[in-house]
């Protein structure tokens, strides 16, 4: 397999079907003119001349849980600690010698840092639920004892059927953007094109602004020897 596959390799999508190309560089191609022999280079695309022996690997970003129970941000509960354990019986439950449970029923948690019940579950819709138990609603937990430490998530929790209520899986500035965009869609379809490009611009407006929101810079400034500190 080449080495610089990120630089040589390129992909087009059919449908369902994934397209696997190979860049041909320094195509050359002779011409006869009238004032010589002109050759142009050309970077091409063909099928791969070479076999995949040990399989492709494709990294993606999909939206498998597109509605939601809750609003991105009010799903903030977490808890970290050595003081969580794990009992398997009817029900199952979890643990914390702290007490910093804050999760509520039918909450979906994603466990990492333990030994043997690292997964995703949910806390269960009765029973105990309070900030030192949790009993587990879905999922399967082997019995385990405090001393590694652990951290439960609070993560979204999906809609099958979408109403009113749901909310979709994507920040605040995300959603906003989703709104212009279909308001930009509707515009469309009635013919109202001054419309559509104005809400297309607040689309890519939030966009960017959803970016510019990731990015933490800092500045420095000299301070003069006899400055007010």
């Amino acid at each position: 397999m080449s080495s610089y596959v990120d630089k040589e390799f390129f992909y087009y999508l059919r449908g369902r079907e994934l397209l696997l190309y190979k860049l041909l560089g320094s195509r050359n191609r002779t011409r006869i003119t009238q004032t010589g022999i002109l050759q142009s280079y050309h970077n091409e695309l063909m099928y791969p001349d070479e076999n995949i022996e040990n399989g492709l690997r494709v990294e993606y970003t999909a939206l498998n849980e597109p509605f939601v129970a809750e609003a991105f941000e009010d799903t903030s509960s977490k808890v970290s600690g050595t003081g969580i354990s794990f009992t398997l019986g009817s029900p199952s439950f979890i643990s914390d010698s702290n007490s910093g449970f804050n999760f509520e029923t039918g909450d979906r948690i994603r466990i990492v840092g333990s030994s043997s019940n690292d997964q995703d579950g949910q806390v269960a819709s009765s029973g105990t639920i309070s900030a030192s138990r949790i009993d587990i609603g879905e999922g399967t937990i082997t019995s385990e004892t405090a001393g590694q430490r652990i951290t439960i998530t609070q993560i979204p929790k999906e809609v099958a059927s979408p109403d009113s209520t749901s909310s979709i899986n994507l920040n605040k500035m995300l959603c906003l953007a989703v709104v212009d965009y279909v308001k930009a869609m509707i515009h469309e379809e009635r013919g109202e094109i001054d419309k559509k490009e104005y809400y297309i611009k607040e689309f890519y407006s939030k966009l960017a602004d959803n970016e510019s929101n990731k990015r933490i810079i800092s500045s420095a400034f000299p301070v003069s020897p006899f400055a007010v500190r």
